[in-house]
């Protein structure tokens, strides 16, 4: 109704509209019907022509009908609020989607792929969507496969989820946008609001600086407010990639559940063909605490044919935990392993750490706790959390990061002696190093 009404307004106005309403619900087919009899009325009193239709019934059999039958049937407008649920590998959504060359893992995400291969060229998508496909790497086909011939005009953002969605039960951060189907527009509208769609802030993005042109993953980096605006200007001016600085980061080899017959949990049982097996457990203060007596958890792996490809030689890695607990104060917790801490030739880490490498050997030193301090800083932290929704840090969440360069890591890295710094003294360092506060 709202978009009739703002073409009712137009000095030129359309010759005709013909409206297509698909639901599945029969009990919402009463209030659609009444719906558009008011904008069958609104046309009339403007001159307007207007056709429509009901069609009741899943909007992925549907659009998918629409695509296959290569009518070329096209929309210049698609208004969508699709369902969030999660499907499986084998459900008939998943199925139908594959037809048309879309690997996705949630409902909603497999609407906005069928209507924006229902839009004509230019035409205009309007959807509210849970914020989760911005980011991750669960959405990283859809991103690329959207994105491949649409572009974002407008967004809009909640501060809080509560206000707005308060009597619908939204666990959800939802989002609002305008994309249109081609890839001219150069800048992206976005707005914030608490609790009306009253706009409390609003600002234009460049479209390089909402998905970095160089990200594989394309991850959709969104602020919603103030802070989160001007921490993404602030670190315009860090702007390395892992590449640049000669690292790469990777999820720890071993899965404790596949090598269960060559796990070590006792102290005597570390030796010569037993090396250390970091779990997050064994993070502490910045370092690695190995081995942990009390531990429920292994402390060590047997090393043979087995589980060499497992391991890695012994050297100074940068360790992240891939799951923070809610409790913790920071999303992205790093830790050192230094080798001349631990005496053993190779070793390995469980699948529940990422390991920051040089081509899976170790570090130098410098260089690894100057990484680790940069990542536990309070900057890291809160750029991280406007494109990262939930407490999972992924390879790919720490591949898109912005990086100082080499020289910056080390140098900061020199400032760090045997203990690592409070939290006012890594924020600091990286203030004077970096020019960069959080605040």
């Amino acid at each position: 109704m709202l978009i009739l009404n703002a073409y009712a307004r137009k000095k030129r106005k359309p010759v005709s509209i013909d409206v297509v309403a698909v639901e599945i619900d029969e009990a919402l087919i009463p209030v659609i019907t009444k719906t558009l009899d008011l904008c069958s009325k609104l046309c009339q009193k403007v001159g307007i022509e207007f056709s429509s239709r009901i069609v009741n019934r899943d909007f992925l059999e549907f659009g998918l009908q629409l695509i296959t039958n290569q009518d070329n049937t096209t929309f210049t407008s698609i208004i969508v609020n699709p369902p969030y649920k999660k499907i499986a590998a084998d459900s008939t959504a998943r199925i139908l989607l594959r037809q048309i060359g879309v690997e996705t893992t949630n409902l909603y995400t497999g609407f906005v792929a069928v209507s924006k291969r229902l839009l004509a060229e230019s035409g205009q998508l309007v959807a509210i969507t849970p914020r989760s496909f911005c980011n991750g790497t669960y959405y990283t086909k859809f991103r690329v496969d959207f994105l491949s011939d649409m572009s974002f005009k407008k967004i809009h953002l909640f501060e809080s989820r509560r206000e707005v969605f308060s009597e619908d039960d939204v666990l959800q951060e939802n989002i609002i946008y305008l994309a249109e189907k081609n890839k001219n527009n150069r800048y992206v509208s976005i707005t914030t609001s608490v609790g009306t769609m009253t706009p409390s802030l609003s600002y234009r993005l460049h479209k390089s600086h909402l998905v970095h042109p160089n990200d594989e993953d394309m991850f959709i980096r969104l602020a919603k407010d103030r802070t989160e605006v001007a921490l993404k200007n602030a670190l315009k001016g860090i702007s390395s990639t892992l590449e640049q600085i000669g690292l790469q980061v990777s999820t720890g080899r071993v899965v404790d559940f596949r090598t269960k017959e060559n796990l070590r949990y006792e102290d005597e049982d570390i030796g010569d063909d037993v090396v250390p097996l970091i779990y997050p457990l064994h993070f502490s203060n910045g370092h690695i605490n190995w081995p942990v007596s009390s531990a429920k958890k292994p402390n060590g792996i047997h090393l043979n044919n087995d589980t060499i490809n497992l391991l890695l030689p012994s050297g100074n890695y940068v360790l992240v935990k891939r799951f923070s607990a809610k409790e913790e104060p920071k999303r992205v917790v790093p830790a050192i392993y230094d080798q001349s801490k631990i005496e053993a030739d190779f070793v390995g880490f469980e699948n529940h750490v990422n390991y920051f490498h040089t081509n899976n050997t170790g570090l130098p030193l410098e260089l690894a706790k100057g990484l680790a301090l940069y990542l536990s800083s309070t900057v890291i932290d809160r750029y991280f959390r406007q494109f990262n929704g939930h407490t999972q840090v992924n390879v790919g969440d720490l591949k898109s990061l912005p990086y100082p360069t080499k020289s910056q890591l080390i140098e900061m890295g020199e400032l760090i002696g045997e203990n690592f710094p409070e939290q006012e003294e890594v924020d600091l360092i990286i203030e004077r190093t970096l020019g960069v506060t959080a605040n």
